[in-house]
């Protein structure tokens, strides 16, 4: 994705310039992550800060948000293309300890750089956007029921138009059966609720174990109610 972001920028500088809701939603993001590297490395979690990592590239930054700008790049938007440099520079910094190597050549690439990425400095802790950092959470549930079942979900405006710049749902089917769906979900929410119940599973299970059911069964529900409304 670096490639797409440097070919359609010619001439631009970063600068964090979002006008969009998936523009503040990836700086919220990167803000997120890099809290969750630091913490994960104080505590010697390289796994765990490799974890955030991955999930923070190839979801967040990858599979959201530079395909949700894409047509803005092409048309030249200035705004999004400040924003787009800007994201990569901050993500770029965050990957450059477990990615030297690639990082130091995207990074060499970018505008007016005077110095090396190995010595450039750790992004700063940047709250501006917090209140962005769930703002896709509707149409990525959207997303996951229309991949998982071909069941649309109605989605309106800019929700709208980055799950089909995403989601791309023209190149699908789409006759899913929603009332399956449904039923589907409310037995994978009885069954969550059930486990979550047991005090035996809450105390004996691994920690991430208990965290992850609670983490499915809350989307499970998001994902009933998007259904039902």
């Amino acid at each position: 994705m670096s490639r797409l972001i440097l070919s359609n920028t010619s001439g631009a500088r970063p600068e964090p310039r979002p006008q969009e809701t998936v523009e503040r939603w990836i700086l919220a993001r990167i803000d997120a992550a890099r809290a969750e590297i630091e913490a994960a490395l104080g505590r010697f979690d390289f796994a765990d800060a490799v974890n955030t990592l991955y999930h923070l590239t190839f979801d967040d930054f990858c599979d959201w948000y530079a395909e949700a700008i894409k047509p803005r790049l092409y048309d030249r938007d200035e705004d999004a293309q400040a924003t787009a440099l800007a994201t990569l520079e901050r993500l770029l910094k965050l990957l450059h300890p477990v990615m030297p190597h690639v990082t130091e050549e995207i990074w060499t690439q970018l505008a007016d750089r005077d110095s090396r990425l190995i010595v450039a400095a750790w992004p700063e802790a940047d709250s501006s956007y917090a209140t962005d950092a769930a703002a896709l959470q509707a149409v990525q549930d959207a997303a996951e029921i229309f991949r998982r079942s071909g069941v649309r979900v109605p989605l309106e405006g800019e929700d709208l138009r980055i799950f089909e710049a995403v989601v791309r749902p023209a190149q699908s089917a789409g006759d899913g059966n929603a009332a399956a769906e449904i039923e589907r979900l409310q037995k994978e929410i009885a069954r969550a609720e059930g486990m979550l119940a047991n005090d035996r599973f809450v105390q004996s299970a691994p920690a991430d174990v208990v965290q992850a059911e609670r983490e499915k069964l809350a989307r499970y529900r998001r994902e009933l109610d998007a259904l039902s409304s």
